[in-house]
């Protein structure tokens, strides 16, 4: 080395450095020491840099100023960095502190149904068939009928306006505000769903759509569409067999109406446009009323109404018993009438109606106030009789289910009786006879239920089971029939007519009874005669059932033919009072009784 002139440096062959011992050093000499000085500090910096350690390699692959051992993208001058670990660099990741894969909308984000599309963005982030609804219906637009239309339907096209919201789209739906309608096949304008409003019970078939009767014959070409027996043609309610149940509800004697007493006998006659539906409470019978108290007289008639007329004169008559003549009560605010009439629309009238008659409101004297209720009905909605009945001081309860058709078909037969040439009772009895039905399968239906019930009660001999049906019938609601003119006249019905109708008189009671009793293999007869309550009183027409029965007594008479040495025991079928049986007769006295076999 050679040493300086002022023995301060030395020059080591490519710089001068300080001489041992040197204490001063020229301006000349520093400006090659601050040069070489730099250079040593600024290779420090580099070396002791963030990017650098001390006991790394320094080697930089792809140029990036980051050394391969740090660069996790060491051949990608433009990422060096991976926070997430997704495996995509931070300078192209979206989502640098989130892992994920999402690669369309965004990228490196968290996708969970890996779609390409990342959860931020995706409408339906855990389907992968799904990532956008345009219309935010809930529908996906890859499945989404109706993309720019917010719609809910999805049973013919998903996602499109369906405005009554039955999943049928309103494209779709040939009825778009009916929720009950969508389809209509054959295109006569009626939905074909059986379960909607009005459904098209033909819905294969244009011109036809309703069956209101159920027979299988289209309303369009049925000539009887409610299947009433009453022709379209004519009836005012084609579509429907107007009935009412006529209520009998309280009633209160303002006038007395005896001289002797505070009492009235009061009995009451109700008649459909001139025609008698019956009178009540039984034949030969009353309520006795004190005057001015209100009664509760609960009785009610349940009237199948004529089907041509669509006005119905409902009349009303209160009559006061006396043993030589009837008084008329004033039921009737108009000075001109005392009986009740009651203007009734068939049509328009198809809820409750309340009425009350009152006599006072006129100054005709022996005044009456009755109250009553009319509840209009279709015929073809009963379907079953509750009926009750007492039996040796316990309470008995049937439902009776019955079938309207077969209920028409008998309303629908002859009910009339030929009384040309009649000389004797004997001459009509079998005109009677026909309306006993033994055979008919409601009949056998209704007969086994109730001796079954017997028998449940302990009633199990033939005697108790016969008396137990005679309590069923006989406290059905005697009506007995009169004309136009107010005479008792006949018009006899079938078992299921007075079961329907829940009344009838002596010959419709015995039909029934003699068609229960006979359906259990009994052997019964019907009896036609003469009879009297009292000794004061007229004679008057009757039919009763007579019952053979072994090892019996009690009033009856012998059959005839080879019956004739069997007994057959009086039955009063119309009236039963807790505790009558088979044998007993209640009547004063008879005469010119005929009889006849029902087989």
């Amino acid at each position: 080395m050679t040493l300086s002139d002022d023995g301060n440096w030395l020059w080591d062959g490519q710089h001068w450095i300080p001489a041992p011992g040197a204490s001063t050093v020229s301006k000349s000499m520093l400006k090659t020491i601050i040069p070489s000085f730099l250079i040593i500090v600024s290779l420090l910096v580099v070396i002791l840099s963030p990017s650098f350690s001390p006991i790394q390699s320094i080697k930089d692959s792809d140029g990036d100023g980051y050394s391969d051992d740090v660069d996790v993208f060491d051949s990608n001058p433009r990422e060096w960095s991976d926070s997430d670990g997704d495996g995509l660099g931070d300078n192209q990741d979206d989502c640098p502190m989130e892992y994920g894969d999402s690669t369309t909308d965004r990228i490196g984000c968290q996708d969970r149904d890996s779609d390409g599309y990342s959860d931020q963005n995706d409408s339906f982030p855990l389907d992968p068939t799904e990532w956008l609804d345009s219309d935010e219906d809930g529908w996906g637009d890859n499945q989404d009928d109706c993309i720019q239309e917010y719609g809910f339907s999805y049973l013919d096209l998903n996602g499109c306006l369906d405005t009554d919201a039955d999943g049928w789209s309103d494209s779709g739906d040939p009825f778009p505000t009916d929720e009950t309608q969508w389809m209509d096949t054959d295109g006569d304008g009626w939905g074909d769903n059986q379960s909607g409003t009005n459904p098209d019970e033909f819905p294969f078939d244009g011109s036809e759509w309703n069956d209101a009767d159920g027979d299988g014959l289209g309303d369009n070409q049925d000539p009887d569409d409610d299947n009433d027996g009453y022709l379209d043609t004519y009836d005012v309610n084609p579509n429907r067999d107007a009935a009412i149940f006529l209520n009998l509800s309280t009633f209160i004697v303002h006038d007395a109406m005896d001289y002797f007493d505070s009492y009235s006998e009061i009995y009451f006659c109700v008649y459909i446009n001139n025609f008698s539906r019956g009178c009540v409470p039984d034949q030969n019978s009353y309520w006795s009323l004190t005057t001015g108290n209100e009664y509760d007289i609960t009785t009610s008639f349940i009237i199948d109404l004529d089907e041509g007329i669509r006005n119905h004169y409902i009349e009303i008559e209160a009559w006061d018993s006396d043993p030589f003549a009837d008084d008329l009560m004033d039921i009737n605010d108009d000075s001109e009438r005392d009986r009740l009439l009651i203007e009734f629309d068939s049509v328009e009238e198809l809820s409750q109606v309340l009425v009350v008659g009152d006599g006072t409101q006129d100054s005709n004297g022996w005044d009456g106030e009755i109250a009553l209720e009319i509840f209009p009905f279709d015929s073809r909605s009963v379907t079953r009789i509750t009926h009750q009945w007492d039996f040796n001081d316990q309470n008995f309860v049937m439902d009776i289910d019955l079938d309207y058709s077969t209920y028409v078909y008998y309303r629908s037969l002859d009910h009339s009786l030929d009384w040309s040439g009649y000389q004797t009772y004997a001459d009509v009895i079998d005109q009677y006879a026909r309306f006993s039905t033994p055979d008919a399968p409601y009949i056998i239906d209704l007969a086994t239920s109730l001796k079954d019930m017997a028998n449940q009660a302990g009633y199990t001999s033939l005697l108790d089971v016969a008396d137990f049906i005679h309590a069923f019938v006989g406290d059905i609601q005697y009506l007995y029939d009169l004309d136009d003119a107010g005479e008792q006249s006949d018009y006899p019905k079938y078992p299921i007519e007075m079961l329907w109708e829940q009344g009838g008189d002596c010959e419709d009671a015995s039909a029934l009874y003699i068609s229960l009793i006979e359906a259990l293999g009994y052997d019964a007869a019907l009896m036609l005669g003469l009879v009297k309550p009292n000794s004061e009183e007229d004679w008057g027409g009757h039919a009763w059932p007579v019952l053979y029965l072994p090892d019996h007594s009690g009033e009856g008479w012998y059959g005839e033919g080879n019956k004739s040495d069997l007994p057959f025991y009086f039955v009063e079928s119309t009236a039963h009072y807790g505790y009558s049986s088979v044998g007993e007769n209640p009547w004063y006295d008879l005469k010119d009784e005929v009889w006849y076999d029902i087989e």
